[in-house]
């Protein structure tokens, strides 16, 4: 295993940046930023957002009750100085799927530039593509994985690409070792819930694929999409600590790490795509403007979210 540097727990201040709400993907569980759907003039196909590019001169309006335009790059680095200035240690890049912005090679190398930690959280559909642009300049690469077989990451609402396409990389990663932490994420539900065992014989005892480092069990939950899809997904709080206890008795080597659902409420900062700052309880809230406010507001207003803080670390104590 290659080295890799991290920033101890203690000293950790994280912040998810959702740079996009686009994604090839359309899960039935997601609750990461909201999607664009709308130019000043008209709607958007799906196929035009795919590389899509946001520039100044280019207002995509998002499909939340915000109408703002996504930030442009400029406009995304200046937040990012702003996050540094304030003492954010690490960014958590995601979206939406964050590699359709074409800047995001170019953001990610700037974030790295001003010593931030890096931890890219990608569905992997367009990684391999982009990888060589963005590789020396990450501490973790975050990627999903619902099923042991694509019939079952199909069925938890996966692309039939996504599950071989999640094969290919962990097999490109055992012939490439790669200088940075691999977690694989997975969201455990009443449709995969006695999959789980399965998925981790495929991770930890497949001889052509390279094990992830973090192994990150995230209980469903009733969030944006998946708060459409309750009854089909929801476990209970016994069902999930039941099923992560069994696999970490069978798995005594490896970083497995459970999030329960009541683990998110208040452990989060948000970016989202029009630079709003935003923390969870059982809702997405919007605590400040960061296209406007100064960063000693911006430090006062972090001041009074303490807990949040201190829980973001702890929920990514396994980086």
């Amino acid at each position: 295993m290659a080295s890799f540097t991290t920033t101890p727990e203690s000293e950790r201040f994280v912040v998810d940046f959702w740079v996009t709400g686009r994604c090839d993907m359309e899960c039935p569980f997601c609750y990461g930023a909201d999607v664009p759907l709308k130019t000043q003039n008209n709607t958007i196909s799906k196929n035009k957002l795919l590389g899509y590019s946001v520039t100044s001169e280019t207002q995509l309006i998002s499909g939340s009750n915000d109408p703002r335009p996504e930030m442009t790059f400029e406009q995304m680095k200046n937040v990012i100085i702003k996050l540094k200035a304030v003492g954010v240690t690490t960014l958590t890049f995601s979206g939406g799927e964050p590699l359709l912005r074409k800047e995001m090679p170019d953001l990610i190398k700037f974030a790295h530039e001003q010593s931030l930690e890096i931890y890219l959280s990608t569905n992997g559909t367009f990684l391999l593509q982009k990888y060589d642009l963005v590789k020396n300049h990450l501490s973790t690469l975050g990627l999903p994985l619902d099923g042991s077989n694509s019939e079952m990451d199909t069925a938890m609402g996966r692309k039939p690409y996504h599950f071989e396409n999640i094969r290919n990389i962990l097999r490109y990663f055992y012939a490439n070792q790669p200088n940075h932490i691999l977690k694989i994420g997975t969201i455990v539900s009443k449709i995969n819930l006695h999959d789980i065992e399965s998925i981790a014989r495929l991770l930890f005892r497949n001889s052509s694929s390279f094990p992830p480092n973090v192994w990150r069990l995230y209980q469903f939950e009733a969030l944006k999409e998946g708060s459409k899809n309750r009854n089909q997904y929801a476990i209970t709080d016994k069902e999930f600590s039941s099923v992560c206890d069994s696999v970490k008795a069978k798995y005594p080597d490896v970083k497995i790490r459970e999030r329960s659902r009541q683990e998110h409420s208040n452990s989060y900062f948000f970016v989202t795509p029009d630079g709003m700052l935003q923390t969870v309880t059982d809702k997405h809230v919007s605590i400040a403007d960061l296209l406007v406010i100064d960063a000693n507001s911006l430090k006062n207003y972090m001041k009074q979210h303490a807990l949040v803080i201190s829980r973001a670390s702890q929920n990514r104590n396994w980086l």
